[in-house]
């Protein structure tokens, strides 16, 4: 896959200066420091002794479920750039998840409609063969998945991971960010549209078996599109999910109570404009509660860049119209 610009991808400023390394960037209005220090994915059998809750655990570098959380990126440097009706895609890069909120003209059509979302240059020397890719597609097609290809990618193919999700019904859209690398082993995707008081019993069930919710939107306030995966690398692992719903006044309470209980934030989905609601989505191994490191920022100052030079990653990505501005969740 070519680093690549479809039909309907712009960059919001030319220069990519509002948002990009080079801007004014964010004060950070919290801070939950307890870094967690193990590599693999627990590897525990439903009938293995439970670890103490003072265990620690990091997920695979390459298992995309948990956003990057625990892989020790380093970039270097991003900028801001958005997607319309079509796909942009970057190789050797990773990717923020969709900015959810304000992305389409209430009652327009789908040319309505975009997506903003980071890219990150991974540092010198630290280069992985992943791509960070971004669609843009009639919401009729959708409900087409798994047998859902187009611009060339299959997004039931089995070397992805689709960690971001938002449908438009209004405008007839729906937007997906996935991350993709050849050497990632196989995942095993499932989507499915639920009622939205069904989320914490499925993603409980989906826990159980090993699979993670990675992403989910809302097309109606009752009812929700959930993306869930399972992966050949990791069949053993118990996992447990917690899903909070949550106001844009909440969610950094309820993003730092999720980390301070050992909960990586797998997911995070509103969906329509303005959104029908928005949940967030924890995951951590079952019994390891060992607080996590998560940071919430806001524009202003100082620079984030440091944060992102330390391993940190967007897991949840959000537009907030009173201020009107962008904030975003980092964890570690």
């Amino acid at each position: 896959m070519n680093d690549e610009r479809l039909e309907g991808g712009r960059a919001m400023y030319p220069d990519f200066r509002r948002f990009g390394s080079y801007a004014s960037s964010f004060l950070l209005l919290a801070a939950m420091l307890a870094t967690l220090h193990f590599t693999g994915c627990g590897n525990m059998s439903p009938g293995s002794q439970l670890p103490s809750p003072t265990a620690t655990w990091s997920p695979s570098p390459n298992d995309f479920r948990f956003q990057g959380v625990g892989a020790g990126l380093d970039a270097t440097s991003w900028i801001s750039l958005n997607v319309g009706l079509g796909q942009d895609a970057f190789n050797n890069t990773w990717g923020s998840p969709l900015l959810i909120g304000g992305s389409c003209v209430p009652s327009g059509g789908p040319e309505d409609c975009s997506w903003f979302f980071h890219t990150f240059k991974y540092a010198p020397g630290s280069a992985r063969d992943t791509s960070a890719v971004y669609h843009g597609g009639y919401l009729t097609d959708l409900n087409n998945f798994p047998n859902l290809t187009e611009w060339g990618d299959n997004l039931s193919a089995p070397n992805l991971v689709i960690r971001s999700l938002d449908v438009e019904p209004a405008n007839g859209v729906f937007a997906v960010a996935f991350i993709s690398s050849p050497s990632a082993g196989t995942f095993a995707p499932s989507m499915q549209r639920m009622p939205t008081s069904n989320l914490q019993a499925f993603a409980t069930s989906e826990g159980l078996q090993g699979r993670v919710v990675t992403a989910l939107s809302l097309d109606s306030a009752t009812t929700a599109y959930v993306f869930s995966y399972g992966w050949i690398n990791d069949t053993n692992s118990v996992y447990e999910a917690s899903v909070a719903p949550v106001t844009l006044d909440t969610i950094a309470s309820e993003a730092q109570n999720l980390a301070s209980e050992g909960y990586i934030l797998t997911a995070f989905g509103g969906g329509g404009t303005p959104p029908f609601g928005l949940y967030l989505v924890g995951t951590r191994i079952k019994g390891v509660a060992t607080p996590r490191t998560i940071l919430v920022f806001s524009p202003q100052t100082p620079s984030e860049d440091q944060y992102y030079a330390q391993g940190y990653v967007d897991v949840a990505f959000f537009f907030d119209p009173a201020l009107p501005t962008f904030s975003r969740i980092m964890e570690k």
